[in-house]
């Protein structure tokens, strides 16, 4: 029976797209009004399911967009209980292509199936994309496929995503309010000095007082920003531009995030989120069977932190020498003393992978919480800004008109 992809309309007035087998077109509509759907676009697919699925998205225009980690998460679970009914991975990547709300991910798992039809492992065929799917997630696919527990790697690998997506999205929501506030800030600032302040300047130079230091370097400023607001933006677009430059080199890379952990607020933070990163990937792995010193390749290629990762590979060379887990993290002087404790005991208990995942708990808790504090630190710091840089605007402006006001008392 040949294959037919669609895309069609459903009840919410929501573009969807699939894969249904039928004897023509006609059958085909039957089968989508039953399911209350309004056929747009009608494709008869020329082999696999999984073509017939990639010509039923090349007709959805306007809606490509990035993938994202939720895509993956959403499609790694999807996935999962599909290979838990027993439905073969082929079939599985078909179902979840026709599927995708994400057109982009849609065509990635086309591919991924093209590939796994034509013989291909499914790591192999998942490597081929590694803009989608990161190296953690291809060797542990790998390591599920070596060891036949694909559905339980995966669910693992899906609870590391959904921790490590949590997270994320906490430190953006505390700090999408002070962004907000501080932008807010700048751009009152530049409107006050660019068009406020030459007002009152001129009014000053008129009446010929002498001006206090707050006035002198309100107006230098506004004088600066009016005669030179070219190079301010330039300046401020080549310090963005340099700095895109240095976050993409690798020692670039390097250097800030040395200095990102030594920051007095967010440095902690930044070490917690990493120690929830390694730890969970590391008991992932460890769980799937991978040899120790590829995790520890693999962990510090996706730790999300150059200066902790070339740690990580001093550490790995330190065990390929004979020496411990433990020892070898603690030599580096970057890990927290609980974790080389804890990995210790886990190491002598020969339980390390049930320590590493009470550690991991430990830190998700330790995240959560410095998240909170980092939100109610920052909005008394944000307060006393706000109020200093009004203070600032008040004395330079009302400084002056005091004074012509005692002038005018005084009379000529």
């Amino acid at each position: 029976m040949p294959t037919f992809s669609y895309v069609a309309i459903n009840e919410q007035g929501q573009e969807t797209a699939g894969v249904l087998e039928a004897a023509d077109t006609t059958a085909v509509e039957r089968i989508l009004e039953g399911q209350n759907l309004l056929p747009t676009k009608i494709v008869k697919g020329g082999g696999t399911k999984a073509k017939a699925a990639g010509a039923a998205f090349a007709v959805k225009a306007g809606k490509r967009r990035k993938v994202s980690l939720r895509d993956i998460i959403d499609f790694t679970q999807q996935l999962v209980t599909l290979l838990k009914a027993g439905v073969p991975i082929l079939g599985s990547l078909e179902t979840l292509a026709g599927q995708s709300d994400n057109p982009a991910l849609a065509e990635v798992l086309i591919q991924v199936a093209t590939d796994i039809a034509g013989g291909s492992d499914f790591s192999a065929a998942l490597n081929k994309h590694p803009k989608i799917f990161s190296d953690l997630y291809v060797n542990a696919v790998k390591a599920g496929e070596v060891g036949g527990v694909l559905d339980e790697v995966l669910t693992r690998l899906t609870d590391v995503m959904q921790r490590d997506y949590e997270v994320r999205r906490s430190v953006k929501a505390a700090l999408r309010y002070p962004i907000i506030v501080i932008v807010g800030m700048i751009v009152a600032f530049i409107v006050l000095v660019s068009l406020v302040v030459p007002k009152f300047a001129e009014i000053f130079a008129q009446v010929g007082l002498d001006l206090p230091l707050p006035t002198i370097v309100l107006i230098a400023l506004a004088d600066f920003i009016k005669g030179y607001w070219w190079a301010v933006i330039l300046g401020v677009g080549g310090i963005i531009i340099g700095f895109k430059q240095l976050a993409a080199s690798e020692k670039g890379r390097y250097w800030l995030d040395g200095i990102t952990l030594k920051l007095p607020i967010f440095g902690p933070l930044i070490l917690k989120t990493a120690m929830t990163r390694f730890t969970r990937m590391f008991e992932t792995l460890s769980r799937s069977g991978l040899p120790i010193l590829q995790i520890f390749d693999i962990v510090a290629r996706t730790i999300g932190n150059k200066v902790l990762g070339k740690a990580l590979l001093r550490a790995g060379e330190g065990v390929e020498h004979g020496r411990g887990v433990a020892v070898s993290l603690a030599d580096t002087g970057l890990f927290p003393p609980l974790v080389v404790r804890m990995i210790s005991v886990g190491e002598d208990s020969g339980a390390i992978d049930d320590m590493l995942g009470n550690i991991a708990d430990y830190y998700d808790a330790e995240v959560r919480r410095s998240v909170d504090g980092l939100t109610s630190m920052i909005e008394p710091i944000l307060t006393v800004g706000m109020g200093v840089m009004v203070l600032f605007l008040m004395l330079a402006i009302f400084l002056p008109m005091w004074d012509m006001t005692e002038m005018a008392k005084q009379g000529p």
